[in-house]
């Protein structure tokens, strides 16, 4: 009979044939934090207060570093001196001098780029970056850990968003101008949470600050309850497509799933109104087969029906013969279908983790060929696609811990943060930050793919 405990066996030889360096086996840390909030120097302010040079040449994640971590700044310039300060912010004392290696100029890029690198600097204290001709980084922290801090800020978020809702004025998970838009928004924010909660449980604590916390329920699930009920209300005022049918059998299946134990009773009316949007959902020949395939191989790993066997193995089968890269949706079933406890193919299960260390690898390849170090071209690649890139990197680094994968992590982040062609920080950090175009923490979808990425980062000790 064919068991989920095979796939570890027949993946290995392929795992070990695709990865040539840098592989362990995954483990759980210590991912307990303080809860207090990381302040940092004003962004766009130099140590003097005034205003960040209009046209930045010295990009920096305007977060700022871990003491631990590599801590990596670009140069652009036509004209780079050999040599880069760090600086005291408050007084402007030199603490660090560095070196700054010429990248030269690639065909994909109009600048000449440099980096330098002070990760043996690691004393905390807030800094920025001074280079001849060039002028001055925005200032930017050294501190322990502003992963979690970004991690409360995104939760916090979250709960901000249903606040409304939750007094019945708003619109929850849910940013887009039409309704279909809307509820397939909130659908995929809820379904990067719940994976997230599944591979990461260790992270999502209960002490949070939301009104639910100290419950005995990890927050995050509090948040998706709310969602999960939302979402089984909405679906009886009717007008819902074939798409959205999907997108609700797929969310509130793993829903079910992951709170059974829990919550038995909202678990079963989750499941009969999964099953039930199955229905509608595969009667509609506009529903893509990617969108089948998630949504069966979730109803089947929650009832073992083999009703739904057929069309996940089908569909995610197609997906890994095709010479293009997996959907997010193929990809999302695929995990889910590796990971299920009932009966699979192993030879499916043996193509399906083939493609998707493939691909990975070839994430990580041009990420590394890239001068900000980033899957896309810089200043072109948008923050939701840079975002569901770097989530596949953090599931494939969940399977088998890499160096190579983690480098890869922590520099999008460093990217969305401020290292970028515009040193424009795309998160906005801090509560009291006003929210910008374009802002990650405007958009749940984001902002759920952002705590999968910190989720990752916290459970191998970032």
């Amino acid at each position: 009979m064919k068991k989920r405990f095979c796939l570890l066996l027949c993946s290995i030889c392929i795992i070990v044939s695709i990865v040539s360096a840098g592989c362990g086996s995954f483990g759980q840390s210590d991912v307990s934090r303080t809860t207090e909030h990381v302040e940092t120097a004003p962004a766009g302010e130099t140590s003097q207060g005034e205003l960040a040079p209009a046209v930045p040449g010295v990009c920096i994640d305007r977060m700022g570093y871990e003491p631990e971590k590599e801590k990596i700044v670009v140069f652009q310039g036509t004209d780079l001196p050999d040599t880069f300060t760090l600086r005291e912010a408050q007084s402007g004392q030199i603490v660090y001098t560095g070196t700054i290696e010429k990248k030269g100029n690639e065909e994909s890029e109009a600048e000449y780029n440099g980096y330098g690198d002070f990760s043996d600097y690691r004393n905390p204290g807030s800094y920025y970056i001074q280079i001849d001709r060039y002028g001055e980084s925005y200032p930017f922290l050294i501190h322990d850990n502003l992963y979690y801090s970004l991690f409360l800020r995104g939760c916090t978020r979250l709960y901000d968003m249903q606040g409304n809702g939750r007094n019945g004025t708003g619109s929850g998970w849910q940013s887009g101008t039409d309704k279909e838009s809307m509820l397939t928004e909130s659908c995929q924010s809820m379904f990067q949470l719940l994976l997230s909660y599944e591979m990461f449980p260790e992270v999502y604590t209960d002490d949070i600050g939301i009104p639910e916390s100290g419950n005995g329920i990890p927050d995050i699930l509090d948040l998706c309850r709310y969602e999960a009920v939302r979402l089984m209300e909405q679906t009886k005022n009717g007008n819902i497509n074939g798409i959205q049918w999907g997108y609700l059998a797929a969310v509130l299946a793993k829903y079910a799933y992951l709170t059974r134990n829990d919550d038995e009773e909202l678990a079963g009316e989750c499941l009969q109104a999964a099953e039930e949007a199955w229905k509608c959902a595969e009667k509609d020949l506009f529903v893509s087969d990617d969108l089948i395939a998630l949504a069966a191989a979730e109803l089947y790993r929650m009832t073992g029906s083999r009703q739904y066997l057929g069309l996940a193995e089908e569909y995610l089968r197609a997906g890994t013969e095709r010479e293009t890269s997996l959907t997010d949706l193929e990809f999302f079933g695929s995990i889910t279908y590796m990971n299920t406890k009932n009966p699979v193919d192993i030879e499916l299960c043996d193509a399906m983790m083939k493609k998707i260390m493939e691909e990975a690898e070839a994430i990580a390849e041009r990420a590394g060929q890239n001068s900000f170090l980033i899957y896309g071209e810089p200043g072109e690649v948008e923050t939701s696609t840079l975002l569901q890139q770097t989530l596949r990197i953090c599931l494939v680094n969940h399977i088998i811990t890499n160096h190579e994968y983690s480098t890869v992590i922590e520099n999008h982040f460093h990217y969305l943060l401020g290292r970028n062609p515009g040193s424009i920080c795309y998160v906005s950090y801090r509560q009291e930050q006003e929210l910008q175009e374009e802002d990650v923490m405007e958009d749940a979808v984001q902002i759920s793919a952002l705590l999968f990425l910190l989720s990752e980062r916290l459970a191998n000790g970032a």
